[in-house]
């Protein structure tokens, strides 16, 4: 009981001892002296350390209910902390929280040896993926002042390097293929030919590879383009590209920013764009993003080179087709001016190559064929400024300039009837653009740009039909020919495009690269047919419209990322606003399995119709789309696709919808005339399996494709394949590097095309093959540079039937004139390049 009584007591005294009042009094006093006082003072174990504490001088003042309270008045506004274990209380200096810091990374990537600018760049920051920008400028942020870099572009060698935050840094690429004074340093310049899979529908293809291929050199990009899936390649088409089903002047070509609405190109042997001023070649099949406009088909935007600006560089092509030269002089030492021209080559100039032929071949089990050697020339010239500032600041100023001119003559005479045909076609082309970057002190760009081009073809038709009229002897005196069909037609087809636009990157952060832009645009079309010299229509039309755009692409992790995009349109004519939603993502499922994801409305405000004659010609010409009779062209696409690449290996699978309405046709028939609307729908499956090895690359592509139209003329509701539809189209190339030699092979075959002209008294279709072998050497010093070869094209001598350039010219009643513009026929060609 005792004991008892004298621990109560004991509590008692302690709970006395607590409730005591702690007063306080001190003026600028250690705060480890207060501290200690009080713990002393009420029998309390503490632990501290006392120097660091004596640093701390208090001035508090104050009456408190216990220790704690006075603790916690104490250290209220001092970086210093307590807490209680058990009975010891254990006083700590708190650090502060740090400020957060943002790190800025910023630069541009350009050519080793030539200071090349390299757009588009692609790059791993911090395992981050972004894309630089059309000169090669990037910036980005992060919480730590390192950053880890990749740097990957097509026919240069991977960077990857750690750099420390700065701004307006200069990254340089080594390309595969290079000259160093006497030592001659050699990578395989084939095996990085082309990209897919990075982005959903994107293709990004080394122009530098082309050369390799068959063909004569002057219309390498086409001959590059029609190599890859999804580019329609069984129709020969340099003057127009076929994309995922996309209809004549559905897909755009851009150069440096430039419309080219292309000129006739005949039979492939020059294309509209010179290999000389091409470094870059971007192919969006379709569903691509919110700065991308104008078109419900693909585009290939292509970036021209910006010239060498530390020595005078002089390259000089000459084939049995043309003569191609190009110059570049440095301007100071961050500038350069280019200029490089072409000309059809008279006295090499073989014409046999140029043909038309009435009936089919061997091949498509015609019977009668008559040669025809048309006129045919050929000129463009390319000029180019641009450099760098002080500042770091972009500009340049591109210009383009070409025609071509095409005529034959066909007389054809039988035992009751006599006819002549003339077609005369001219194009002139002419674009220039220019544009200046700016590069903000915060890491942000303003790119500002003015655009112009144009193209004006002029057609004229000449057509006369006599029929023999019988004397009063069968046909002795006072029989002859009498004109029964005289025609003489000229039609003028203008189209331009005027553009001024403004586009800001802004540096938000590593996990997002936000962009805005707004532009003006303006497209003056006009059509003008004559018959005689009589006019018999004319229309001039002018189509307006203001484009602005959002896009923000998103890094949700390292291996997730979206883009989220909405371009709209508003045209004043109509009055009317168009909204264009885009969406894609990228998901990384491992690090050599990507999947991409894309969807995306698309508008178009000019179009190219087509128009039907009485003998089931197709023509083609630009207006420009209103709220009566041409309607907006729109089109939703989506598709899904998945890359595999490992070593060198790369296997994509992309599928593909498109629905597109607002397709306009005019018919001039017998039963039915007048314009008429009408939709499509496309479909189908890419796939390309490409392989490089030992220096040397190959690969394979196979499309499967169906687009169907229905138009308001059509007998019936239901959907017809369009005259472009091909079900299968397989195609194939082989690089061989062997140090100065370099072999190639490329093989098309197409399934073949539905218009009933171009079907064998069966009904089945004519397919298309072609095989071309290659084979070129280069040997260079130090000033010098020569690179010669030879290929062989349609080394089968398959007689290839071209889409649209199929004519029927009725001649009797009972009788017809097929004229039909073959493919390419076996053709050797050779070229010499030299360099200096």
């Amino acid at each position: 009981m005792k004991k008892q009584i004298i621990l109560f007591g004991l509590l008692l005294l302690s709970l006395l001892g607590f409730s005591q009042k702690v007063e306080l009094n001190e003026q600028e006093q250690p705060l480890s002296e207060i501290i200690i006082t009080i713990c002393e003072k009420y029998q309390l174990q503490y632990s501290l350390n006392e120097n660091t504490l004596a640093d701390i001088k208090v001035t508090a003042s104050g009456s408190f209910d216990s220790p704690e309270k006075a603790f916690d008045y104490l250290l209220k506004k001092v970086p210093v902390a307590y807490s209680r274990v058990g009975d010891v209380y254990l006083f700590y200096e708190q650090q502060a929280p740090k400020e957060q810091v943002s790190y800025r990374l910023s630069g541009r990537f350009s050519d080793r040896f030539n200071s090349e600018l390299l757009p588009y760049t692609h790059l791993s920051i911090n395992d981050r993926g972004l894309v630089t920008d059309q000169t090669g400028s990037f910036s980005i942020t992060a919480n730590d002042n390192l950053f880890r870099l990749q740097a990957s572009y097509l026919g240069y060698h991977l960077l990857d390097t750690v750099v420390v935050a700065g701004m307006n840094q200069q990254f340089f690429l080594v390309p595969t293929s290079f000259k160093l004074q006497e030592i001659k340093v050699v990578s395989s310049p084939v095996i990085r030919s082309l990209q897919v899979g990075q982005q959903p529908g994107v293709m990004r293809l080394n122009h530098q590879v082309a050369r390799y291929l068959p063909g004569n050199g002057d219309h390498s990009v086409f001959n590059l383009l029609r190599l890859q899936p999804g580019v329609l390649a069984a129709g020969e088409q340099s003057n127009d590209l076929v994309i995922w089903g996309s209809y004549e002047g559905q897909s755009q070509i851009l150069f440096d920013g430039m419309t080219l609405f292309t000129m006739k190109n005949f039979n492939d042997n020059i294309s509209t764009v010179n290999p000389f001023m091409a470094k870059d070649i971007q192919v969006l099949k379709g569903a691509y993003g919110a700065e991308f406009g104008g078109r419900v088909g693909g585009m290939v935007n292509i970036t021209g080179i910006d010239g060498d600006r530390k020595a005078t560089r002089l390259t000089l092509s000459i084939n049995n087709m043309t003569v191609n030269g190009m110059i570049s002089v440095p301007a100071g030492k961050k500038a350069a001016f280019t200029a490089a021209f072409r000309q059809t080559y008279y006295e090499l100039y073989d014409s046999k190559q140029l043909t038309f032929s009435s009936g089919r071949g061997e091949n498509s089990g015609g019977s009668m064929d008559r040669m025809i050697y048309p006129d045919y020339t050929f000129r463009d010239l390319n000029l180019k400024f641009a450099g760098t500032n002080k500042a770091g600041d972009h500009y340049g100023i591109s210009a383009v300039m070409g025609e071509d001119r095409f005529s034959y003559l066909l007389d054809l005479e039988s035992e009751h009837s006599r006819y002549d045909y003339e077609d005369h076609e001219h194009n002139r082309q002419l674009g220039v653009s220019a544009y200046y970057q700016k590069k903000w002190a915060g890491g942000s760009r303003t790119k500002w740009q003015v655009a112009y081009s144009g193209l004006s073809k002029e057609i004229r038709n000449l057509r006369q039909i006599g029929r023999w009229q019988e004397g009063h002897q069968g046909k002795g005196p006072g029989g002859g020919f009498s004109d029964v069909s005289n025609e003489d037609s000229r039609i003028e087809n203008e189209v331009a495009e005027l553009i001024a636009k403004m586009e800001h990157r802004f540096a938000v952060g590593a996990a997002n690269q936000f962009l805005a832009g707004v532009s003006w645009v303006l497209n003056p079309v006009s059509f003008q047919q004559d018959s005689f010299d009589i006019t018999t229509a004319k229309q001039e039309l002018d189509g307006e419209r203001i484009n602005g755009y959002l896009q923000d692409a998103v890094s949700l992790s390292s291996w997730l990322n979206l883009k989220l995009g909405l371009r709209a349109n508003y045209s004043p004519s109509l009055e009317q606003f168009f909204w264009q939603p885009r969406l894609s993502a990228t998901a990384d499922f491992t690090r050599n399995l990507r999947m991409n994801l894309a969807a995306g409305m698309h508008n178009q405000f000019i179009t190219r119709s087509s128009m039907v004659d009485a003998d089931g010609n197709y023509h083609y010409w630009w207006s420009v789309s209103n709220a009566q009779d041409v309607p907006v062209l729109e089109s939703l696409h989506s598709l899904v696709g998945l890359t595999f690449q490992d070593h060198g290996f790369t296997f994509s699978l992309e599928a593909y919808q498109k629905h597109t309405t607002g397709l306009t046709r005019f018919v001039d028939g017998e039963l039915t005339s007048g314009l008429y609307e009408g939709e499509s729908k496309s479909k189908g499956l890419d796939c390309f399996v490409k392989q490089d090895f030992m220096g040397h690359s190959a690969w394979i592509s196979y499309s499967l494709s169906q687009t169907l139209e229905r138009f308001d003329y059509f007998e019936t509701a239901d959907y017809q394949r369009a005259l472009h539809d091909q079900r299968h189209e397989l195609k194939g190339a082989l690089l061989l590097n062997f140090k100065a030699w370099h072999a190639s092979a490329s093989y098309v075959y197409g399934s073949g095309f539905p218009d009933p002209r171009l079907q064998r008294e069966d009904g089945s279709l004519y397919a298309y093959q072609r095989l071309d072998l290659g084979l070129a050497y280069s040997w260079s010093t130090q000033r010098l540079g020569l690179e010669a070869g030879v290929s062989l094209l349609n080394v089968l001598d398959y007689t290839n039937l071209k889409y649209s350039n199929f004519i029927i010219l009725p001649e009797d009643q009972d009788v017809s004139v097929s004229l039909q513009a073959e493919a390419i026929p076996f053709t050797p060609t050779i070229f010499l390049n030299v360099s200096f």
